[in-house]
């Protein structure tokens, strides 16, 4: 894949292992793309360019200085936004870090608290003293205003979750582990699971 690019590029194949070095990209292509835009006719003094990353360090320097400034002055803060995030990397996973996937962003749902009422199933007896929420994903929350049940697969298994010390969420594992990693799980960025129940333990109860 990244072999096959630089070779499409005419970059000989001794030259490409070199490229795991990410600063050896600095040094290769910079001289290339000006050569290319001289032949262009492009008229550049190119006695003011530099490198916009830590191997300048002048530049590298500037942009510590300059957050430092405006993170003193409160002008950017350390905050959460959707992203693509990989767990085994512990990192957020960009298109070009992908195998597969490019282009794909964050789907936006919105989530439907649907709260169980008293008297709460057998199975769920246990946890009388917290609120247990069946949450309902939904690409078109408008048309939760004329609901007048809620489906459950009767033979799946479901599993409890701790979202915080007063809920707990029933839903799948995977539901669990994505909302885990989005502030809704008791100890964030983990599964905090309780119990399992199976769809048919839900039929009849009260929401």
């Amino acid at each position: 894949w990244q072999w096959e690019s630089l070779e499409a590029m005419g970059i000989p194949p001794e030259e490409i292992p070199h490229f795991t070095n990410p600063a050896f990209w600095l040094h290769y292509f910079p001289p290339i793309g000006m050569s290319d835009l001289k032949k262009m006719g492009l008229h550049v003094d190119w006695r003011r360019s530099f490198i916009t990353t830590e191997i300048n360090p002048y530049y590298d320097s500037f942009v510590k200085w300059q957050f430092s400034l405006l993170r003193k002055k409160g002008k950017v803060v350390f905050g959460t936004r959707p992203t693509i995030y990989s767990i085994k990397d512990k990192q957020p996973c960009a298109d070009h870090d992908r195998s597969s996937g490019e282009g794909v962003l964050p789907q936006e749902y919105t989530l439907i608290k649907m709260e169980l009422q008293h008297p709460y199933p057998p199975v769920l007896k246990e946890l009388e003293h917290k609120k247990v929420i069946l949450p309902a994903a939904t690409l078109r929350p408008e048309t939760m205003y004329g609901q007048t049940n809620f489906w459950v697969l009767p033979d799946g298994t479901y599993g409890v979750y701790e979202v915080n010390d007063k809920e707990v969420f029933v839903c799948s594992p995977r539901s669990a582990l994505n909302m885990a990693y989005q502030q809704l799980s008791r100890i964030p960025n983990q599964v905090c699971k309780i119990m399992d129940v199976k769809g048919c333990d839900l039929l009849g109860a009260c929401v």
